[in-house]
């Protein structure tokens, strides 16, 4: 944690207190707003004039009754309520932070609607100061009000300071004093985004890696959690950190998990994308919907799942194991390929053909690690095809989005960059890459589009900043979806690896900050 002085300025009207309209019988929604934007309804919340004056005029003003405007605004008072749930985590917050954060309330309420809103909280402890505009004279439409605040929190450095508020403008007039500035949405989200500036990231991921250490579980769309192999390779790829996996079954002991680690540095295997039986056999149907349980009937004509191409290549590219051990492997890949096209399928079983250009992708990979690369020709030029064609846009039957086919080329590429066949690849999948900066998607789609951008040199800061804004308050990053079945589309999801990747991400741009500061 950082144990830099920080400030938390927070509006009170529609952030920790809220009213609604949904009882307002005694004027339309539309004009309530009307007298509430009124010039001298801010004169109100300045303390200037009192509010019966103030009906009065905006009364006038609007042709409307004073005492309508005034029972309008005592039915709505009625349903004035706390956040209780957003006070007690800011509570939490702020006694985590051990005392290095101060909070306080920052408001444009007249004088009347300010004891209202101590009637309904008896404990303010939260705030280490309350500001309000009938006090001060001034409103947050001011750049006055704000100056105000810091001189009198003593805050000499505004970027220390947080400002929320659920008014884009006065969170922009506070952006102008360099105070960083979150415009609130929802107290969930306020929490993530709180924390997410508050807090280092990556040690808060990296904690949350360790404390699921050896537990980080797959999940399948709308069904249950699964164990799997194939995220605990591509985990480990980017972060190379042993603690964090497990290639044993659920509830072994720590040697078990050390050794089954151990035995996957030193002999190549084939490998099953599952860690024990596979979802979907008749002992676990009824978990699943018909189309998951046909997946795992029509790959083998069977109810067992057999070994695969892709999880294999992640596990070597993973664990690197010597080429004595791997040699035989890749050759059952070869041996494995389409009679007509000559390229490698999927699975290793000739009762369901499958072709993926993902898949070929992490082939390519594994035999250029192994200086077979000549091997493997007619899969490249697939890939290459797929690429300049961009047969990759829609995703593929067993990954969802382009994303995951552009970063895992561009781990080949990164990786073989002395290579003038693979080299000669790189611009246009930069090129590719660029159309996708930008574009929203879920924590796995960005982490590993941030990640292949990174690997290619591709300018990718507004998905390094949503990418942060995805991270949750356990420090993990919410699920993202990994791979899918082939056939029924059901999508496979874990937060392991986008958090992991998140790691690497950001840790590659603090290390990108540092060089260019030298």
């Amino acid at each position: 944690m950082s144990q830099r002085g920080r400030t938390l300025i927070l509006d009170l009207g529609d952030v920790l207190f809220h009213w609604s309209t949904r009882e307002l019988t005694a004027l339309p929604p539309q004009d309530f707003h009307s007298v509430i934007l009124s010039p001298t309804w801010t004169e109100l919340e300045r303390g200037s004039i009192d509010e019966p004056r103030a009906l009065g005029i905006i009364g006038e003003e609007l042709s409307i009754e004073p005492a309508t405007i005034s029972e309008a605004f005592k039915q709505c008072r009625k349903t004035l309520r706390v956040d209780h749930d957003l006070l007690g985590k800011l509570k939490e917050l702020k006694a985590e932070m051990n005392g290095h954060l101060k909070i306080y309330a920052m408001s444009n309420i007249a004088r009347d609607d300010f004891a209202r809103l101590q009637a309904v909280l008896s404990d303010w402890s939260l705030f280490d100061g309350v500001y309000t505009s009938y006090e001060a004279g001034m409103t947050k439409f001011e750049l006055g009000f704000f100056e105000h605040v810091l001189k009198s929190i003593g805050c000499s450095d505004p970027t220390s300071a947080i400002f929320v508020d659920d008014k884009h403008g006065q969170v922009n007039t506070a952006r102008s004093f360099g105070i960083q500035g979150i415009v609130f949405e929802s107290g969930d989200k306020l929490m993530r985004q709180l924390r997410s500036q508050l807090f280092d990231p990556v040690e808060r991921a990296r904690q949350y890696m360790a404390d699921h250490a050896g537990k980080h579980m797959s999940r399948i769309e709308n069904g249950p959690d699964l164990h799997e192999f194939f995220s605990q390779f591509i985990i480990h790829y980017e972060l190379a950190d042993e603690s964090f996996l497990s290639l044993s079954p659920p509830n072994a002991e720590p040697d078990e998990v050390e050794a089954a680690i151990g035995q996957a540095r030193k002999e190549a295997k084939m490998w099953n994308y599952f860690n024990g039986p596979p979802i979907g056999t008749t002992k676990t149907c009824k978990l699943l919907d018909e189309l998951i349980v046909m997946e795992c009937i029509l790959i083998s004509q069977c109810y067992v799942v057999p070994d695969d191409v892709d999880t294999t290549a992640n596990a070597l590219l993973a664990f690197s194991p010597p080429s004595s051990s791997t040699d035989p492997v890749l050759d059952r890949m070869l041996q494995n390929r389409h009679a007509q096209d000559g390229v490698a399928l999927t699975y290793l079983c000739d009762k369901r053909p499958r072709l993926d250009p993902v898949v070929l992708t992490n082939v390519i990979r594994v035999f250029y690690k192994y200086n077979r690369g000549a091997d493997v020709k007619p899969e490249l030029d697939y890939v290459r095809r797929i690429l300049l064609n961009r047969g990759y846009i829609d995703g593929t039957d067993m990954y969802q989005s382009a994303d995951s086919f552009l970063y895992f080329l561009s781990c080949l590429i990164e990786a073989n960059d002395t290579a003038p066949e693979i080299r000669s690849l790189g611009e246009p999948t930069a090129a590719a890459l660029r159309e996708y900066v930008g574009r929203r998607g879920d924590s796995f789609a960005v982490t590993a589009r941030v990640l292949a951008c990174q690997k290619l040199g591709v300018w990718a800061q507004p998905d390094i900043e949503y990418l942060k804004e995805l991270q949750e308050c356990d420090g993990g990053w919410e699920i993202g979806w990994v791979c899918r079945f082939g056939r029924s589309h059901k999508r496979i999801g874990s937060r392991g690896v986008p958090t992991a990747w998140a790691i690497k991400a950001l840790e590659n741009e603090a290390q990108a900050l540092v060089e260019q500061e030298r």
